[in-house]
């Protein structure tokens, strides 16, 4: 089969959550299918990097995002998307993610390889079905944004700051729920979220399906590193708001408590986006390694990683990473929803910071006990995340998306 894989920025090399879930999915499908990522590059160092994927089974097809090309270009791109977003009501980020030129671009690769199948990673590609009204196309959503958004405007600031976060809100939910009746078939991350677009009356009528996900257990191999008394690590990419989110909160409300049991406990924040003022809520034992080109390091080596997430969507790849590596995690209810994770036994849930704080100290003083629960969370992604399992797993998904009268 000739699969199109259409996500709008690089996943190359990867740097985020959703670059590795790209790359996994790349990777499982060329097993047994004809593979074409068409994507747009930030800069051209990295527009010439994405040769590095290409494979028999892989081809690229890639543009420097308009915006991009030059100063004279951005500052354009910069006032027609402020533009759209003032007269038509489309986010601005919606616009940078699917510019004419790159909905073109994926079109014409559709049809020059005569796809059998299109699958268009994020909501954000709402206008790709005018394009490519004579090829089956599937939304793979990353996140269902409009059933985060409440919690999100929830948590700004009361007064100007919150209504303009609810205006933004109900901007990108219009759009969210337009793409969902645009696209006959739409693949989620997780079941959880798939059921509840079962339930919405915007997609009454629609396929629904979850996606299954994989990760390359043999590339994040337990026992490669030793790991040492007192690390804690904390992931993400905190130019997100949820991510931003998490680590005020937990510099603020957690980390002081933990510190207070254990004095010798050190954090360890990696991932690129924290800004200096909330470097400056950083107490004692607190280290910023900013972007890292390799995680493993980090979580073959902590004690145990945190994922003190109070909103979001979707999945959390760095749950899974943490898994491969038998890493020890506590985390809120919302950073492993969806997974069908079992505290206890591969997970340790705290809501609320004395909770946490007490998990943390505990797996802290107790080896043994962090040791049970990473081993288990191994045990896990071996039965759910295996990239051996994969290509079964994603061809029975793919035949029935393709060719859905065959199949039934």
């Amino acid at each position: 089969m000739r699969i199109v894989v259409a996500n709008s920025y690089a996943p190359w090399p990867v740097t985020k959550g959703l670059d590795r879930l790209i790359m996994n999915l790349l990777d499982g499908l060329s097993v047994r299918h004809e593979v074409v990522l068409v994507t747009m590059a930030l800069d051209r160092e990295q527009l010439e990097g994405l040769r590095a994927i290409e494979s028999p089974r892989i081809a690229v097809r890639a543009m420097l995002a308009p915006n991009k090309r030059s100063a004279s270009r951005r500052a354009w791109h910069k006032a027609r998307n402020a533009a759209a977003a003032v007269f038509s009501g489309v986010p601005m980020q919606v616009s940078y993610a699917s510019p004419r030129e790159y909905l073109d671009l994926v079109a014409g690769a559709a049809r020059d390889v005569r796809a059998d199948l299109v699958l268009a990673s994020y909501w954000h590609l709402y206008r790709l079905p005018e394009a490519l009204p004579d090829v089956r196309l599937a939304l793979v959503t990353m996140d269902l944004d409009f059933t985060v958004h409440p919690r999100r405007v929830a948590r700004a600031r009361a007064g100007l700051p919150r209504m303009l976060a609810a205006s933004r809100a109900a901007m990108a939910e219009r759009i969210e729920l337009e793409a969902y009746g645009r696209y006959d078939t739409i693949l989620t991350v997780t079941e959880a979220d798939a059921d509840v677009l079962r339930h919405h009356r915007a997609t009454a009528g629609k396929t629904i399906r979850a996606l299954p996900l994989a990760l390359d257990l043999s590339f994040f191999e337990p026992g490669a590193f030793e790991r040492e008394r007192g690390r804690v690590l904390l992931l993400g990419a905190f130019h997100a708001d949820f991510n931003d989110d998490a680590l005020r909160y937990f510099l603020r409300e957690v980390w002081p408590l933990v510190r207070g049991r254990n004095p010798a406990a050190r954090l360890d924040v990696v991932g690129h986006g924290a800004g200096e003022d909330v470097r400056a809520l950083a107490g004692a034992g607190v280290e910023f390694a900013g972007g890292v080109d390799d995680i493993r390091p980090y979580l073959g080596r902590c004690s145990l990683m945190v994922l003190p997430l109070r909103f979001g969507g979707g999945v959390r790849i760095r749950m899974m990473e943490a898994a491969a590596t038998s890493t020890p995690v506590v985390s809120t209810p919302a950073g492993v929803a969806g997974m069908g994770l079992v505290s206890g036994r591969e997970y340790l849930e705290a809501e609320c910071p004395g909770d946490m704080a007490d998990a943390i100290a505990g797996l802290l003083e107790n080896p043994a006990e962090a040791a049970r629960l990473g081993r288990g969370a191994r045990a896990w992604a071996e039965r759910n995340i295996s990239m051996e399992t994969y290509p079964d797993r994603l061809d029975a998904l793919i035949e029935a998306v393709a060719f859905p009268r065959t199949r039934s």
